[in-house]
């Protein structure tokens, strides 16, 4: 198994981690969205607070070329913390959430 294809299960298998945990809150819907051709993965939740629509992109992660892409991560223990524990090294890891200037201050790849 080639490393894109490793990531790529890996990340499947974090994005349904979260995708059951957040599937049981009371306010909103919540959804897994897999798209294997361009390698995005999410999940998103939607509801209303009082009178406005919420759509919340909640975890959101892509494998490009040999690297794991983080676009959206608001958990605590912070995403790519995860990644690591399931073999992906902080050097194929992207925090593409950070503007890329401040990416080299990290131990993170940089893209």
């Amino acid at each position: 198994m080639d490393r894109v294809e490793l990531y790529s299960q890996i990340v499947q298998q974090v994005i349904q981690e979260y995708y059951n945990l957040y599937r049981h809150m009371q306010d909103s819907q919540t959804f897994c969205v897999v798209d294997p051709t361009s390698q995005h993965y999410q999940v998103i939740q939607t509801g209303w607070d009082t009178h406005h629509r919420r759509i919340y992109t909640t975890l959101h992660l892509s494998v490009q070329g040999e690297k794991v892409y983080i676009h959206s991560d608001p958990t605590e223990e912070g995403i790519a913390n995860v990644l690591i524990e399931k073999g992906i090294p902080q050097s194929d890891i992207v925090l593409e959430y950070q503007a890329p200037e401040l990416r080299q201050y990290t131990s993170f790849a940089q893209a």
